[in-house]
């Protein structure tokens, strides 16, 4: 049964939104447990730097760093997916923030 209090949250719009908000916040807090002894301007160039253009020593450092950063960008969302739909039953809510997960997550794969 749905929550009276959060049944104007249930459109797939404010789904979407929140899904595109939610793993921004995800980075900052990445930056902060991760990268709090770089300015955030590189660890954003950190994040998004080729490993083509580094050495073989060096790779595993740039891949592993970004798979951490991703998985803090999604965890939000995982989270908020938890509460929308198995405890508050907002479905259309919940459709619109696991189609955004799923477009962030193959445009950061095709591209990161």
């Amino acid at each position: 049964m749905k929550n009276k209090r959060f049944k104007k949250l249930d459109t797939f719009k404010h789904g979407t939104v929140i899904g595109l908000i939610f793993p921004i916040i995800g980075f900052f807090i990445s930056f902060l447990v991760n990268g709090s002894e770089m300015s955030l301007e590189s660890y954003w160039q950190f994040f998004t730097k080729s490993s083509d253009s580094t050495l073989d020593s060096t790779r595993h450092i740039y891949t592993d760093s970004r798979q951490s950063t991703l998985v803090f960008c999604l965890l939000p969302n995982l989270l908020l997916f938890y509460f929308s739909f198995f405890q508050y039953k907002l479905d259309q809510f919940s459709k619109g923030l696991v189609g955004t997960t799923l477009i962030l997550a193959a445009l950061t794969f095709i591209f990161i």
